[in-house]
């Protein structure tokens, strides 16, 4: 009884020596790797003339606005790509500590 419970302890121990070099987030999912989720910004309709100043305040709150989802848009990316680089190195982590157990046990 106490080689089981040792087995596990150690196995565990392996186990979780994969996982401590990458820190952050991930987009590993149950059914494969998935597509970002990250909406695209619409751009603000430009008239070709303006006719008052109020059309002019309006399109520039519309730019406003646009531009700050293109930076959100951008984040969004920028954070899909950061957590998939992470995935890729708990796989590489993985297949290394895999090569090291066969190593080890052949």
């Amino acid at each position: 009884m106490n080689k089981i419970a040792i087995f596990f302890v150690l196995q565990f121990m392996v186990s979780a020596q994969a996982f401590p070099y990458v820190l952050g987030g991930s987009n590993l999912g149950i059914f494969g790797y998935p597509s970002h989720s990250c909406s695209v910004p619409s751009k603000p309709y430009k008239p070709y003339s303006f006719t008052s100043e109020h059309e002019v305040s309006s399109y520039n709150s519309s730019v406003k606005i646009y531009n700050i989802n293109v930076d959100a848009y951008i984040d969004c990316i920028n954070t899909y790509v950061e957590n998939a680089n992470n995935d890729i190195q708990r796989i590489r982590d993985a297949a290394n500590d895999a090569v090291s157990d066969a190593k080890m046990n052949l």
